[in-house]
């Protein structure tokens, strides 16, 4: 349906910064006349907080996710984000039957390495990893508490925290009455009102086997959109690429899912689902899609060759 052509009465701020190994964007209207420095002080305060506390690579010092993989058995106090998102990632780890899991971290460890040294990682050392994997070995003591309960165990937290950062930026914008707003966490997308007060947000998402093309458009109003995929990001061993999702239960990466989108009613439960879609598969994607409230699933498939589509009627 056409728009009409008149103008905006608001004023456009966009800004973009590097978090967590990508880049978060703010891009919001407001009305002219309005200060809006407070309003962005407290946006980008909580990005950098969150970098903070959840950077897996920070020291023990600085970051609530590194103490808590070093000293984890003992019971760690984390700040109130941390323990929210943990709590939150055990949700999804519950609803997807363990294919979200982010205690995968010590599997991932080991085919980071095995790609750097260029040769298949160990099965030993994968079993030995799998080992210290499980959702169900995470315990969590209100309000701030949290215990690992096997040796060796490690989450990474850089996958939720993108989207949890967009939903507490949509939380301070909407508060503030800032009504019309896209917020990208670095892949993870969330938009509330309208593109510039005036027309639906229009959200791309990436033929996998084209990156200079787009395989489809959403509209997107007061939801979340996340894509995973093995188009991008990914490990080469020889001649052979696998996917950088790794499946918590066979301990290796997933082999069909090219792309897997999912929207949500947040940022971070999009981000959850797109992870865990890639992991099941398409066919129990949309049987997990279908029991869900307010979830819409695309995922495209390659079996040697032969490409599938599958997807929610909220993507067609």
């Amino acid at each position: 349906m056409p728009f009409s052509g008149k103008k905006s009465p608001l004023v456009s701020y966009d800004e973009t910064r590097p978090y967590l190994g990508a880049y978060v964007r703010i891009h919001f209207y407001y009305e002219s006349k309005r200060d809006i420095e407070a309003v962005l002080r407290r946006c980008w305060d909580k990005v950098e907080a969150v970098h903070r506390h959840m950077n897996v690579h920070a020291t023990t010092l600085e970051g609530d996710l590194s103490r808590l993989n070093a000293g984890g058995l003992s019971g760690v106090r984390v700040n109130p984000d941390v323990y929210q998102i943990i709590k939150n990632s055990l949700a999804y780890s519950r609803k997807t039957q363990g294919a979200y899991d982010i205690t995968v971290f010590p599997l991932i460890e080991q085919w980071k390495k095995a790609a750097a040294k260029g040769r298949m990682p160990d099965k030993n050392d994968l079993e030995a990893a799998k080992e210290k994997v499980g959702y169900q070995n995470l315990r969590l003591e209100a309000p701030d508490r949290v215990f690992f309960q096997k040796p060796g165990m490690k989450i990474d937290l850089g996958s939720p925290a993108s989207g949890f950062v967009c939903d507490e930026i949509a939380k301070i914008l909407s508060s503030n009455k800032i009504q019309h707003f896209l917020l990208d966490g670095g892949g993870e997308i969330f938009c509330r009102g309208k593109d510039q007060g005036i027309k639906p947000w229009v959200i791309g998402i990436q033929d996998p086997f084209n990156k200079d093309k787009l395989h489809s458009i959403v509209h997107l109003q007061d939801k979340g959109i996340s894509t995973s995929g093995s188009y991008e990001k990914f490990y080469r061993i020889g001649t052979e690429t696998f996917s950088h999702i790794i499946d918590p239960v066979s301990g290796y990466p997933q082999k069909f899912v090219v792309s897997a989108s999912a929207m949500a009613p947040t940022t971070e439960a999009a981000n959850q689902l797109s992870t865990a879609f890639s992991v099941l598969g398409a066919r129990q994607a949309m049987r997990l899609a279908s029991v869900l409230n307010d979830v819409e699933a695309l995922v495209i498939e390659n079996h040697e060759g032969i490409i599938t589509q599958y997807q929610t009627a909220g993507f067609r």
